[in-house]
């Protein structure tokens, strides 16, 4: 009854919010602009997100009050609790976005590791202890556990701020937290045009992004495609498969994204080095999401039955994470060419990949809806593989039309063919 009260009480509708939307964006709009011209005036940027998140969390938790199905009645007063601290502790997480982009372009990749882990170990741990006492309150004990882990994360980042510029072996762009904040530069405009209309082109690649990355939940949410409970053990079947995703994929993808924005330069031939490096990701990311699909065809009702017991075996559950898994080899091999394809990609070519985008979108939502009526909970997945195939193919033909330099002896995107097979 714990997992079951669990799995209805949150749901999409929460999950949804709790995606930190504008804590996503913002921190993708950014993340470009920082890496290549990281310096104390560009920080200051990104503090403009926290006014901005709150205008827009407080829209959606609007939204999601209001406008959307609501869950059973004996749920709905705690409902409104969880749908207002999600809103709460994204604008409290968005606070700390400066330092997470700072602490990605200097390289401290400790602090992350350590402060994603404890903030990821205390809201799973709070939110199981509480509901084990309290199993009729889930929300309430979600509530709690994500109010402590967003503070948590809040305080490592400020607190180590704080360390480092008191110490005399500064190596910050910044002297003070206060240089976070938005300013004027005497003999500077307001707002440099140049970051603007690259900060703009981001903002619209982002929430492109957002929408194909995480759109199937919104649909769900917002036309009721599927009942609480359906989304509830959807979400748990999505989340399961995707673990992969986050703590593997990930780490490797924003580290890449790093080394490729340091390494190379947009309009340039591609280098020996990165597309060595490239080459060797596309091989590694194809061959780990190529074992995910091989081991977790076989072993999906084993996986669920150790994760969840009988209730996560009776019914779709199965078929829904063995389909997750060719999504996961999607993902492997998406990440990485994004990566790659964002950090070379110049001004013009972006707004022409954020116009395919709304493309893609329209395709997304058209398989959404065709797969959905054929195959119930199992279409979304295949709806989202049709968007990454889609994606792949616009970075692949991306990539491939790039120009290598003469050192380069193996085209990086031989990395994505079986070693045993002949090369044309």
């Amino acid at each position: 009854m714990v997992c079951v009260a669990h799995i209805d009480a949150e749901a999409i509708p929460i999950k949804c919010l709790s995606d930190n939307l504008p804590s996503v964006l913002f921190t993708f709009i950014t993340n470009a602009v920082i890496l290549r011209y990281i310096t104390s005036d560009v920080l200051g940027i990104i503090s403009v997100s926290v006014p901005v998140s709150a205008a827009v969390s407080a829209a959606l938790a609007g939204l999601w009050l209001h406008a959307l199905s609501q869950p059973a009645p004996e749920v709905t007063s705690e409902y409104r609790l969880g749908v207002w601290v999600t809103a709460a502790m994204v604008v409290l997480e968005t606070a700390a976005q400066p330092l997470v982009i700072l602490a990605q372009a200097m390289l401290f990749v400790k602090l992350k590791v350590v402060a994603d882990m404890v903030s990821l170990c205390s809201r799973v741990a709070l939110k199981a202890w509480l509901i084990a006492l309290y199993p009729s309150h889930a929300i309430w004990a979600y509530c709690v556990g994500h109010a402590v882990s967003s503070a948590l994360l809040v305080v490592i980042y400020y607190g180590t701020l704080l360390w480092h510029v008191r110490s005399p072996d500064n190596c910050l762009p910044v002297k003070s937290a206060s240089e976070l904040g938005p300013r004027l530069v005497p003999g500077q405009p307001a707002l440099d045009r140049d970051q603007l209309a690259l900060t703009w082109s981001f903002f619209k690649q982002g929430l492109l992004k957002q929408l194909l990355t995480e759109g199937e939940r919104y649909l769900m949410t917002a036309f009721h495609l599927l009942d609480f409970s359906e989304q509830g053990l959807y979400d748990v079947v999505a989340n399961l498969g995707s673990l992969a995703a986050r703590f593997l994929f990930q780490p490797v993808e924003e580290n890449a994204y790093v080394y490729f924005s340091r390494t190379v330069e947009r309009g340039k031939p591609v280098s020996a080095a990165a597309g060595r490096v490239l080459h060797d990701l596309l091989r590694a990311m194809s061959l780990l999401g190529l074992v995910a699909v091989t081991f977790g065809w076989s072993y999906s009702d084993l996986l669920l039955r150790l994760y969840g017991g009988a209730l996560l075996t009776a019914g779709p559950a199965v078929s829904l994470l063995r389909a997750q898994c060719a999504y996961v080899l999607l993902l492997a091999v998406n990440g990485v060419l994004e990566c790659y394809t964002f950090a070379v990609m110049r001004q013009e070519q972006i707004n022409g990949y954020n116009r395919k985008m709304v493309l893609l979108s329209v395709i997304f939502v058209i398989s959404t809806g065709i797969f959905t009526r054929l195959f119930g909970g199992v279409g979304f997945i295949l709806a989202n593989c049709v968007n990454m195939l889609t994606r792949i193919y616009v970075c692949y033909r991306f990539v491939a039309g790039l120009p290598l330099e003469p050192a380069v002896s193996v085209p990086p995107l031989l990395g994505l063919r079986p070693p045993w097979l002949p090369r044309w």
